[in-house]
């Protein structure tokens, strides 16, 4: 494109920007310029222009994201390591590259920055030429955290001659591997699995902070304090943690007192010819900024130590100065009256293209613009489902095609491309005669689907996660009973350094149980808190305890298993699938799919499809994807002339299901109805009438619909939401129901591995894990009560259009906190809930804060399981101090149901001092924003509630008495032996004593639970192929295998060799070896006579033998006792 806009004096307009052509147009215009500036309103915008961008931009220019910190005027912050990230990798582009596009917001440019001469200084080269102390010195110099184990950006941590670094402005974490001062290898590693895989040569470390006080700087605000604030300002705990270097989240409110010369984001690109492109006036938004800043200081510079706004916000004679040799110009989605400086793109907007189930040929308005069409069409499409559903309508019409992976490397020869990337909507280059159709225009409305980096290690049990336990955490032993663990102990027994659990049992008794044996040991849920009773030791009470147990957990095992077998003798409705029908309803679900969610929906269809009536269980958070799955199901009911039930346990949830399957199934012909109090007599008795005829095709309703009044035409498929909350006179209802007919039953309630294990065999089970993507983790903030910080969190939502929970667990004080809310703001309309008022009530208000009629809803504890409300995405919890921890997670989780950035405030009392109970509380709860952290967070409570759910409350009193951890593992076993009559020995269940040190020394992993957690994966290991991967494992991350180490992994691959050869117990000496077996019977007389002078057997009481021992390597005395055990068997 040529270079239209040459006078940096005029303020240039160019309009007819239809659809996505902006990205595509502002590339061309890019190439003309050394630096492109585009200013947009939001991080959210930038993030979606930026990846439109990436499609048409070339690889010699680099597109940088400076977003801007989401916080409110002088608020101290903690940076969301993302966004500071994506901040420093544009210093980073700036500073090496001469070619760079940079989407920022008028926010983000409106503050002044560290000064270019000092940023400079953050960036390090780092290559094989490094050396090991100059490394360490660097990442403390750039405020790298050390940690035990890399998992963030801007954290490091040392293993002797191995640093691993996740440097803020690179995407992989990097292991440099160091021979004495010199790198050896850098690789990168994966996060999850922490292994290393691929070389390179150099990576960029940049700082973990925007803002690093050296000495130098430090002077300067020394100085500078003194002629900004008074004396007392030197006793403010803000001057303490500058002075001492301590962390400081508001630094960068106080920039223009710690360097003499802050900067602007315009002043540091570089290069001669530079362009700034925005929607709006950046003057006039800046301006607005500057005012906000204005009003918060004004009210607030009496009260606070902060700094005059001018110096804060860039001033207007600093930004025309800084943008005076740049080229100006606006962009208009709409066409502009040509002048001198107005011009107008070559863009068109595409023709509606898109399908339409309800007419014969749902493509027809696709098909006839590609056949008449000339243009060159690129189809730019943003999932792998979909590219194949066009290829599929391409081939139907004899067209050829190309497949793209780069719009930039093709001359465009050919009538028709695809491509699978994002963009927004579709338009018409009319100049280059090219079409570009997006996802959207033809499947209609769609969420971007960017890929999130996951912050969500593996998900695993926590509930039996040895590695997260604490000291005087209950632990269940599977000799000795419930137990406090009370840390690993190194012990020096006749010579043999040792490691031992220290285990606390009743009467403080003490047992100590060698590592090696950890595999016995599970975590304890059951009952909370100190008062956990502790078991006693030499007593029979817990054998008696755990064989009682065993009983009626096989009893539930064996009535599981009859309830399968029952299903699977019995005949159901066989659905026949129409594939393109199904494919285009699939085609139309506005985001992508999570694996979670593709497998869950897999299986439905497979187990509609089967002449078995299903009963499947569908475990997932609210938001992660249960709708989809069941809207899929009713979808192929009732494409098959059957009737859906959906069954919610409350209206205003029936309400929501109701509006949700009308607006997914409008492009079809499928009938959607409800039956629901809020419904008029008239009607209802229409929608009754319709349903006896088979007019409506998919009834949501609530347990009304399980009444004899109700005749369905031809009822085939039962969904039930939440089926705990309805009463037992509705549960014996659906029971009756059930019969014969396809049930898929939805469930919140967390569903452990474990339990998720033993189930699967005897029940269709699918458990959803993953959080959609695009999902942002909730911003959480801890305040004290404060007039300012709450307008400013009320006001912010209110004017993205958003709502506010606000929840006050006093019902008596409710009507003085709506008084102090409208204070706060007076044109919000409030509206309020809380258990003491009529049902049919709390439902007529949900009901109204559903359909926006309320702003905010002040409510009690309440919402804690309620509705899944994109809308509202702030949430203020008052008196937060008085909530348990699972409790402000289950209320947090109300928020931050769709892509759009959710806050929490906890607020504590202004001047009432909180426990130091309720202060670690709230600390874990600010600890934890990841998505899926609820299971970091405690939440035994729920997992018990969801093992009651589905095997029956009775259950609850063997979770109390044993635990979590071997209720599920002994369900696990029982369940397998009726399947399989296999009694598989556990490995573990063999004792080696061996008189060589086996261990993990401190030496080689210094952090007492990473420790632990490797015992537990070197005793959980069930094959050898395992015990090798977790070597490799072990030296990649931590170096070479230490002797004693070795020596532990030896006693495990014997634990291996001997498992099913009926050994006991091993104890190897210095000159001879004893074994014990556990079943006389299967030791064979004669083969031991036989071997007694090749291996020197003696017969020694209790099922035991001894041979002799010839030399000490562990190899060899292993190789020795697996042959000898074999011979004699």
């Amino acid at each position: 494109m040529k270079n239209i806009f040459k006078d940096n004096t005029k303020n240039y307009i160019y309009g007819g920007l239809y659809g996505s052509s902006g990205s595509y147009v502002i590339n061309k215009i890019s190439s003309n310029y050394d630096n492109t500036i585009i200013l947009l309103n939001n991080n959210s915008e930038i993030v979606n222009f930026s990846n439109e961008l990436k499609l048409f931009s070339g690889e010699d220019k680099k597109i940088s994201q400076f977003l801007e910190i989401e916080s409110f005027p002088y608020e101290s912050f903690i940076y969301d390591i993302n966004i500071l990230s994506e901040r420093l990798k544009t210093y980073k582009n700036i500073i090496n590259t001469k070619k760079n596009i940079i989407v920022t917001s008028y926010s983000a440019v409106s503050k002044y920055l560290t000064p270019k001469d000092t940023i400079v200084k953050y960036f390090y080269q780092i290559n094989k030429e490094c050396k090991y102390n100059n490394l360490l010195s660097s990442l403390k110099d750039l405020r790298y955290d050390r940690t035990q184990k890399v998992l963030n950006k801007g954290e490091y941590a040392i293993r002797g001659s191995i640093v691993d670094i996740f440097s803020t402005v690179e995407d992989q974490p990097i292991r440099i591997n160091f021979d004495g001062d010199d790198p050896e290898t850098i690789k990168v590693f994966n996060l999850d699995s922490q292994i290393s895989n691929n070389s390179i040569d150099t990576f960029t470390l940049g700082p973990a902070t925007e803002v690093i006080i050296t000495n130098e700087v430090l002077k300067t605000y020394k100085e500078k304090c003194k002629n900004v604030f008074d004396h007392e300002y030197m006793d403010d705990i803000e001057y303490d943690k500058i002075i001492n270097n301590l962390p400081h989240p508001s630094a960068l409110n106080i920039l223009p007192i710690l360097f003499d010369n802050v900067t602007s984001l315009f002043d540091l690109v570089i290069g001669n010819k530079n362009i700034i492109l925005s929607l709006k006036n950046p003057y006039t938004k800046i301006h607005a900024i500057r005012e906000r800043y204005k009003d918060f200081y004004d009210k607030n510079k009496e009260k606070k130590y902060i700094l005059d706004y001018k110096t804060l916000i860039v001033s207007n004679d600093d930004l025309l100065k800084s943008t005076s040799e740049m080229i100006k110009c606006s962009l208009s989605l709409y066409k502009v009256e040509t002048s001198l400086v107005a011009m107008n793109s070559p863009i068109r907007k595409l023709p509606s293209l898109l399908i339409n189930n309800t007419f014969k040929d749902p493509y027809k308005s696709l098909k006839d613009y590609i056949q008449k069409n000339d243009n060159t069409i690129i189809f730019c499409i943003d999932r792998k489902s979909l590219v194949i559903e066009i290829q599929k309508l391409l081939d139907s019409l004899n067209l050829k095609y190309d497949l793209l992976t780069d719009l930039n490397k093709s001359s465009y020869s050919k009538k028709i491309y695809i491509i699978e990337s994002y963009i927004d909507d579709g338009f018409i280059d009319y100049e280059k005669n090219i079409s570009f159709i997006s996802s959207k225009d033809i499947f209609g409305s769609r969420s971007i689907s960017i890929p999130r980096k996951s912050k969500n290690r593996l998900i695993d049990n926590y509930v039996n996660d040895i590695s997260t336990l604490e000291i005087d955490s209950p632990v269940v032993h599977d000799s000795y009973g419930v137990g406090r663990y009370k840390g690993l102990v190194n012990m020096d027994i006749e010579g043999i350094q040792t490691e031992l659990i220290k285990l606390e049992y009743s009467n403080d008794d003490i047992l100590y149980i060698p590592v090696t044996s950890i595999n016995l040991l599970k975590k304890y849920s059951g009952h909370t808190g100190l008062n956990i009773p502790l078991h006693n030791l030499g007593t029979d009470y817990w054998i008696k305890i755990k064989n009682r147990a065993k009983k009626k957990i096989n009893d539930i095992a064996v009535e599981l298993l009859e309830v399968e077998s029952k299903r699977l003798a019995s005949k159901g409705f066989c659905f026949k699938n129409n594939p393109d029908e199904y494919q285009r309803f699939c085609d139309t679900f506005p985001y992508e799919e999570t694996n979670d969610q593709i497998k869950a929906i897999d299986n439905v269809i497979i187990d509609m499809q089967s002449n078995k009536p299903m009963d499947r269980l569908i475990c997932g958070d609210v938001g992660f994807g249960k709708t989809e799955i069941i809207m899929r199901a009713s979808f192929l009911s009732a494409i098959n002339n059957c009737q859906t039930i959906i069954l919610a346990p409350t209206t205003i949830l029936v309400e929501q299901h109701y509006k949700s399957f009308l607006n997914r199934f409008s492009s079809t012909a499928i009938n959607i109805g409800r039956v629901s109090r809020l419904q008029s007599t008239k009607d209802k008795k229409e929608t009754l009438s319709k349903i006896k005829n088979g007019e409506i095709d998919i009834i949501i309703g609530t347990h009304a619909l399980l009444s004899k009044n109700i005749e369905y035409k031809n009822l085939k498929l039962l969904v039930i939401d939440e089926e705990h909350k309805f009463g037992v006179t509705d549960k014996e209802k659906i029971k009756k129901l059930k019969t014969n007919i396809d049930v898929i039953t939805l469930t919140a309630t967390p569903i452990p591995r474990t339990l998720n294990s033993a189930l699967s065999q005897v029940k269709d089970l699918s458990v959803m894990v993953t959080p959609p993507q695009n999902r942002k983790s909730i911003v959480t903030r801890i305040v004290k009560w404060d007039k300012d910080i709450l307008i400013e969190a009320i006001d912010r939502e209110i004017q993205r259009g958003g709502q506010i929970y606000y929840v006050h667990n006093e019902i008596s004080t409710m009507d003085n906190e709506i008084e102090k809310i409208s204070l706060l703001n007076n044109k919000i309309k409030i509206g309020r809930i809380h258990g003491q008022l009529d049902p049919k009530h709390i439902e007529i208000e949900m009901h109204k804060f559903l359909n926006r009629e309320y702003d905010l809803l002040i409510c009690t504890s309440i919402i804690e399981s309620g509705l899944d409300i994109q809308n509202v995405n702030t949430i203020i919890i008052n008196n937060s101090n008085k909530f348990g921890l699972s409790q402000l997670h289950q209320i947090r989780g109300r928020v931050g149901r769709t892509n759009r950035q959710a806050y929490a405030y906890m607020v504590i009392p202004e001047y009432t001092p909180i426990t130091k109970d309720a202060e670690k509380r709230l600390e874990a709860i600010d600890s934890v924003e990841s998505l899926g952290g609820g299971l970091e967070l405690a939440t035994h409570d729920l997992e018990i509630r969801g093992a009651g759910e589905i095997l029956g409350e009775e259950q609850s009193g063997q979770i109390y008495e044993i635990g979590y951890a071997m209720f599920t593992d002994i369900l696990n076993k029982s369940i397998e032996f009726l399947k399989t009559g296999d009694n598989e020995d556990d490995p573990d269940s063999i004792e080696i004593d061996v008189n060589k040190s086996c261990l993990i020394s401190q030496d080689y992993i210094n952090d007492i639970l990473t420790r632990l957690k490797y015992y537990k994966k070197i005793s959980s290991c069930k094959t050898f192929d395992e015990v090798t991967y977790l070597c490799d494992e072990l030296i990649d991350i931590y170096g070479p295998l230490p002797d004693y180490l070795e020596n532990l992994i030896m006693i495990t691959k014997l634990k291996l060799q001997l498992r099913d050869k009926n050994v006991k117990y091993i104890k190897i000496l210095e000159k001879t070896i004893n074994i014990e077996f556990k079943d006389k019977e299967k030791i064979n007389p004669e083969k031991i006579i036989s071997n007694m002078n090749q291996y020197d057997i003696k017969i020694l009481k209790n099922n035991m033998i001894q041979f002799s021992l010839d030399n000490d390597d562990l190899f060899k005395i292993s190789e020795k006792i697996n042959n000898l055990v074999g011979s004699i068997l």
